[in-house]
Order: C-alpha cells, then sequence, then structure tokens
C-alpha cells in the first residue's frame, strides 16, 4: 500500500491507458468541495483506488480538516496566513496557479504561541470545465430543472415543452442542436463545449489551502485518521466493477469508476471498444492497459476519443501487416 499526498499538483495529461490515481482523487474532490458549497457536508475523509492489486490512498480535503482537528487535541494549531493567485494562458485554456502560506503553532494551556514550522501550498486550478458528454442521460443545465436528465425532461409533456424553448432559444449552439435532434426521436450522442467554471476560485483556493495544511500534518496523525476512517467506513474505495455475486467484505464504501465523472460510456461503446481492444495487432501488455483504462478513466475522458485512437491503430497496424505480406 502507498500513501499518496491529496492530490498536492495537477499531473500532466498521460497516455489514455495509463493509470491515474492522482486525477481520480483529485476529481472527488472537486465533487466533494461542490458540495460542500451547496450546503451539503462531505464524509469521506480518506480515497482508496484499487487496481491491478495496488491500492493507493490519500486524504481527502474533509480528512485533512479531520487531521488538523486531531492535532488540535495535542495543543497545535495550523494557519492559513496568506493567499496568492495568478491567471495564466489565454481564452479558454486559462488556469489559475494558487498559492498559499501556513504554519503549524504550538499552544499552551494558557493560550501562550511558539511558530513551529510554515509551509507554501500550491495549485493550478483551470478556469474551464473540460467538455462534456451530451446524451439522454446526462442532466439539463436548467435551475428549474436542477438534476433532472434529458430523458426524464421528454417523458413529460412540460418537459418537453421547456425541451422546445431551449432548442431555440438556449445560449450554446451544442446544446440547440442536441435537443432539436431527441426531440425528433433520435438516440444521438454529443458533446458540449468547455463551460466556465463558476466557481473555478473557491475550488483552487481551498485545494491550495488543503495542500499547505497536508505538508504540516505529522505522519502519525495521517495514519491514525487513516485507519479510523477505515475502520467507520467513511473511505470512498474505487475499484474495477466486479461481479454482482462478489460479497462485500468491508466496512468501506466501494464504488465502481462508472458512478465518477460525466463521461459514463453507453454500454455499446463500452462493448465497441472492448470489441477494439481485442484485435490481435495488440500486444498482451497493450491490450491489459487499454482495459485498465476502460474501468479506471473512462467516465473522467470522451471514450469517443480513445475509441478512435485504438480504431487507426487497427487499421494502420492492419495496413502495414498486409503490406509486409506482400513484399
Amino acid at each position: 500500500m502507498s500513501e499518496l499526498t491529496p492530490n498536492p499538483v495537477d499531473v500532466s495529461p498521460q497516455p489514455a491507458v495509463t493509470w491515474d490515481p492522482f486525477q481520480m482523487m483529485d476529481r472527488m474532490d472537486e465533487e466533494a468541495l461542490q458540495r460542500e458549497l451547496d450546503g451539503v457536508a462531505a464524509t469521506d475523509l480518506v480515497y482508496v483506488v484499487k487496481e491491478g492489486g495496488q491500492e493507493v490512498v490519500g486524504l481527502s480535503k474533509t480528512g485533512v480538516d479531520e487531521c488538523c482537528m486531531a492535532l488540535v487535541s495535542q495543543g497545535q494549531v495550523i494557519r492559513e496566513e496568506d493567499l496568492q493567485y495568478e491567471v495564466l494562458g489565454e481564452g479558454e485554456d486559462r488556469e489559475a496557479l494558487f498559492k498559499v502560506k501556513a504554519a503549524r503553532f504550538a499552544v499552551s494551556p494558557s493560550g501562550q504561541e511558539v511558530r513551529l514550522d510554515q509551509v507554501i501550498g500550491v495549485k493550478r486550478q483551470p478556469l474551464f470545465h473540460e467538455a462534456t458528454r451530451l446524451d439522454l442521460d446526462a442532466r439539463v443545465p436548467s435551475k428549474k430543472y436542477k438534476g433532472k436528465t434529458y430523458r426524464e425532461l421528454l417523458a413529460s409533456e412540460e418537459g418537453r415543452e421547456y425541451l422546445g424553448w431551449m432548442s431555440e432559444n438556449f445560449n450554446e449552439p451544442e446544446i440547440r442542436d442536441f435537443v432539436r435532434r431527441i426531440l425528433a426521436g433520435e438516440e444521438t450522442v454529443a458533446q458540449r463545449g468547455r463551460q466556465l467554471n463558476p466557481h473555478w476560485y473557491e475550488a483552487g483556493a481551498m485545494k491550495a489551502a488543503r495542500n499547505a495544511r497536508f505538508r504540516l500534518i505529522p505522519g502519525s496523525v495521517r495514519a491514525q485518521v487513516i485507519a479510523t476512517a477505515r475502520h467507520s467506513g467513511q473511505t470512498r474505495v474505487v475499484e474495477p466493477q466486479r461481479p454482482a455475486a462478489a460479497p462485500a467484505v468491508s466496512p468501506e464504501r466501494t464504488e465502481a469508476p462508472s458512478r465518477i465523472g460525466p463521461y459514463a460510456p453507453t454500454e455499446k461503446q463500452v462493448a465497441f471498444y472492448q470489441r477494439l481492444a481485442e484485435s490481435p495487432v495488440f500486444t498482451d501488455e497493450e491490450r491489459r492497459r487499454a482495459f485498465e483504462w476502460l474501468a479506471t478513466r473512462a467516465t473522467r475522458q470522451t471514450i469517443k476519443d480513445q475509441i478512435d485512437w485504438l480504431k487507426r491503430q487497427v487499421e494502420t497496424r492492419k495496413a502495414k501487416r498486409a503490406g509486409e505480406s506482400a513484399a
């Protein structure tokens, strides 16, 4: 088992078949932060990502808060003292670089303080959400129908009337076109363009503060909180989908990656992806990594790009083999 920091910096994009627990944990923290902004308290203290016999453990933002509370009982306090940020890049590629200074103090029962150490925590936060998948099960961007899917709106007369209004008046052409198609009875899949994240500042600031405070928490306190969280079930475990008959043997809450992120593929896409990956043009190692991507990352990246890549590989490798045989 290896313990990771709670995603201190973003990881550069990797090939599609690379298993990346850092990005998965960062995505889960992003969701937890959004729920906090909506007034829903997060309860998961620890994230556990399992794959291929490995177990990667990281503290969530809430877990870092819990560690800081545990330090208070030991007479130590962590304070965030300064927050700075700058916006880099242009247009939709803009990102904010946050920097938080935090310090740890020993506090006596009489209130006297001694400054122990100080660190900097940083975080890169994109200002725009990545492009998201549009299908019948995607959520409708509407305050009136918050949380509802296109499929649910199609099922009622009132919902169809609202979709009709969207098809003519919504400010995003991708959504207008998608709604027109589904109202016409087409079963279509589209892509919504990148959107400005209205909470980019809050998310970036909170993550940078989390990273700074994490660096000041002693390893013994982190280990204690992780052990307690795993015993009490305040752990979010992510692992590949297993057969339904497999018994639950742990108090930890386990879920499949298909429940994380906005890009959950359809059954038809998964079947097509699997057929391509099973092509004899791939080595056993390439095939293993392709299925590993499907199990761990398919909901955080659009599967269409990966299908296109697999198709190109199959076509070009078959053509190459045919040319070699002819020679």
